[in-house]
C-alpha cells in the first residue's frame, strides 16, 4: 500500500491529527475472553479447559495410552504458546502506543527518542522467543516443528508451528531506519504493527481451535 505525500506546509500537530489512524481497540487477553456473540469469544475457555485436561488422570481402561500422552503433550505446547502469544501481543500494544506518540511529537529529536524505544520493544519480541520453555519452543521457537498426534488407527492430527519473531518471515516489523524523522515512516510502522496484531490473533485463534478439538477427543476417550 502506498502512502500519501505529506503536506509540509501544515503545522506538525495539524498534520498528525488529520493523518493519525484511529486507535485500535485492544482485544481482551485470550485467557479471559467472555463475549457471547464474538466469533473468537465463542471459543471454549482455553485456560480452564487446558488446566482441567492437563491435570486429569488418564483413563485407567484406555487402550490408547500413547495416544493420550501425545494429546496431552500437544495441549501443553498449545497452552505455553498461547501464553507467549499473549506476551508478544502486549509488546506490540506498547510499540503501537510509542509509534502513535511519535506522530504527536513536534521535533525530530523527540521522534528519534521514540524510535529508539520502539526498536527496543521490537527486539524484545525476539528476546521473548529466545527464552521459551520446552513446551512453547515446540511451536514458536527457532527449532519449531509440526506437532503430530496419532489418533485411532492410521489417523493423525497435526498442530502447525507459526513464526512470530520480528523478521520479514515472522511479524515483519521493520527497524526505524530513519529514526521516525518522517511521518511516512511512522505511518508505515503503524501499518506493520496492525498486520502483526492480526497475525498474532490468527495464530491464537488457530491454536484455540486445535486445543478445542484435542480436548474434545481426550474428554470423549476418558468418558468412554
Amino acid at each position: 500500500m502506498g502512502f500519501a505525500t505529506l503536506d509540509q506546509s501544515r503545522p506538525v500537530k495539524e498534520r498528525a491529527a488529520q493523518e493519525k489512524p484511529a486507535r485500535r481497540k485492544t482485544l481482551p487477553r485470550w485467557f479471559r475472553r467472555n463475549k457471547q456473540n464474538d466469533e473468537l469469544g465463542a471459543q471454549i475457555n482455553i485456560s480452564g479447559g487446558l488446566s482441567r485436561v492437563l491435570k486429569a488422570n488418564a483413563a485407567a481402561q484406555s487402550s490408547h495410552i500413547e495416544d493420550d500422552h501425545q494429546i496431552r503433550n500437544a495441549l501443553a505446547a498449545i497452552e505455553a504458546a498461547l501464553y507467549v502469544i499473549d506476551q508478544i501481543r502486549d509488546i506490540i500494544d506498547q510499540a503501537y502506543d510509542v509509534a502513535l506518540s511519535a506522530q504527536d511529537a513536534n521535533d525530530a529529536g523527540a521522534r528519534a527518542l521514540r524510535a529508539e524505544s520502539y526498536d527496543e520493544l521490537r527486539l524484545s519480541i525476539n528476546q521473548t522467543l529466545d527464552n521459551l520453555d520446552h513446551n512453547a519452543d515446540l511451536l514458536l521457537g527457532k527449532s519449531h516443528r509440526q506437532v503430530d498426534i496419532s489418533l485411532e488407527g492410521k489417523a493423525r492430527y497435526s498442530v502447525s508451528p507459526i513464526r512470530l519473531d520480528a523478521s520479514a518471515k515472522g511479524l515483519n516489523l521493520s527497524p526505524p531506519r530513519e529514526a521516525f524523522s518522517s511521518f511516512e515512516e511512522i505511518t508505515k510502522t503503524l501499518g506493520e504493527l496492525d498486520s502483526a496484531l492480526r497475525k498474532t490473533d490468527r495464530a491464537a485463534a488457530d491454536y484455540c481451535r486445535d486445543a478445542q478439538y484435542l480436548i474434545a477427543r481426550l474428554t470423549a476417550k476418558s468418558s468412554a
